[in-house]
């Protein structure tokens, strides 16, 4: 009997989103409709995401849950969802990420209806995404997920958006076409759609095997903030104020890297795979650059657009590593870090409302306004840079110490930029907390409600009973 979860985690979100849409134009109605529509759908998917951890065993490695649709008879196409331990805990922290975004969202944000119906469409394609088990999927999926993305630039993008939406389109279309070339490559060697653990099997030779792979390599690439593709995304962040679409464009770049973790190291061939060390280079050659400019630069979101790129790439790199050893290593701590730059996202989109609210255009003392927002604040960006009771420090150390053990240089640069990036949060925070230009009056209601209160403390408890057992959550 077929299963239909996996199913379910991409249905979910995607009828979700449509009763989002076909939401009455009443502006309180909708509004309200919309809002409620999104979180019950979010709440499904997580129970459904938990029932399905219940049911794979968490020592076994490879896809668990296999799910087999047949497509088209002629020619045969048959669609294959499957997930491990390592994809689910990217799909629930995920899912967790934009419940935690709908309950501390403003309300009053414009264009309610395309902000909730795309989020939940980009939901359930990335859940797509992380379940596809067979290249035809997963490259419908891939490209797929980009399209919110385009649309909430449109409708949220500042008078940049126009070159934004350009460059973002452009390397989109980049990687696609590269991807789609060498999935009809792999499909016209075997005459059937492959799974993607089948891909390293196939026999290419010469000059077609790198054509192949390296199409494969520079697809993902599009999708990273890495040399020269990190401009997309640095472009987004400064462009984009609204948190929700800020958290989706950040959260682009995880399907690059997750499209490494699917491919690397197993997968690709022996001859491609010496090249690396290349790829190394770099990585940490844009985490030393953007590191470092975030020291100077004003803005504080730039400087968390500068840890997440540092971050992505420390995790990338050690993808790189000629061992698969770290893969959950790397999941534990995906989990604690895409809930952290979700509360930080949306801290700093509240003390930028507030700031704007109170007519207060100095950043210095703004925190003594508010209370809880400084003590959440200063919680979660030192549990962002290693703050030795979250899941993050942990898993973070454990990576760290190997690519230190693999070399000795390439382990140096990569704490050193993790160091700089750190050293440029708490500047930051600093500022913020300066009492010197502060006023001495106490501003009424310009700190957290007692909802998103309550949210982020439910956070930090996620965070630190992660740190003790990661997959805490099952019994």
């Amino acid at each position: 009997m077929i299963s239909y979860q996996l199913l379910g985690l991409i249905l979910i979100p995607l009828i979700g989103s449509i009763f989002a849409l076909t939401a009455r134009n009443d502006k309180n109605y909708s509004t309200s409709n919309v809002y409620n529509v999104s979180i019950l759908t979010l709440i499904a998917n997580i129970g459904l995401i938990l029932h399905i951890f219940t049911q794979c065993n968490l020592n076994e490695d490879g896809m668990q849950l296999i799910e087999h649709f047949k497509w088209i008879d002629y020619p045969f196409v048959e669609i294959c969802l499957g997930v491990d331990i390592f994809a689910l805990l990217i799909i629930l922290s995920v899912n967790l990420s934009f419940l935690i975004g709908e309950l501390c969202l403003n309300r009053n944000t414009e264009r309610s209806k395309t902000l909730i119906t795309s989020e939940l469409l980009f939901i359930g394609l990335l859940n797509g995404y992380f379940v596809a088990a067979d290249v035809l999927s997963f490259y419908i999926f891939f490209v797929a997920s980009g399209t919110p993305l385009m649309i909430l630039i449109s409708t949220y993008g500042s008078q940049r958006k126009k070159t934004v939406l350009i460059r973002f389109s452009l390397y989109n279309l980049i990687g696609a076409l590269l991807l789609l070339v060498s999935i009809l490559m792999m499909y016209d060697s075997q005459s059937r759609n492959i799974l993607l653990s089948e891909a390293g099997k196939l026999n290419f030779k010469g000059g077609t095997e790198y054509f192949v792979w390296l199409s494969i390599f520079f697809a993902f690439i599009s999708r990273l903030p890495i040399w020269p593709f990190h401009y997309w995304i640095s472009s987004i962040n400064s462009s984009l104020k609204n948190p929700l679409v800020f958290l989706v464009g950040n959260l682009i770049p995880l399907i690059g890297l997750y499209g490494f973790i699917r491919f690397w190291p197993n997968t690709v061939p022996e001859t491609i795979a010496i090249h690396a060390p290349i790829f190394e280079i770099i990585c940490i050659v844009t985490m030393l650059f953007i590191a470092l400019v975030s020291l100077s630069h004003k803005d504080i979101r730039y400087k968390l657009f500068a840890y997440t790129t540092v971050y992505y790439l420390l995790y990338l790199t050690s993808i790189f590593l000629p061992t698969d050893v770290l893969k959950l290593n790397i999941g534990y701590s995906l989990f604690s870090y895409i809930i952290i730059i979700t509360v930080l996202s949306f801290l700093i989109s509240h003390i930028e409302y507030q700031k704007k609210e109170l007519g207060i255009y100095g950043t210095g003392g703004i925190l003594c306004y508010m209370p809880r927002t400084s003590k959440f604040l200063s919680l979660f960006i030192l549990a962002g840079i290693g703050l030795p009771v979250t899941s993050l420090f942990w898993n973070n150390f454990i990576i760290i110490s190997e690519i230190f053990n693999y070399n000795l240089v390439l382990g140096i640069m990569v704490m050193l930029s993790v160091f700089i990036v750190a050293l440029s949060l708490l500047e930051e925070l600093y500022k913020l907390k300066d009492k010197s230009n502060a006023s001495s009056a106490c501003v009424l209601g310009a700190d957290l409600s007692n909802l998103h209160f309550t949210v982020y403390l439910g956070c930090l408890l996620v965070l630190f009973l992660s740190f003790f057992k990661p997959l805490w959550f099952i019994f």
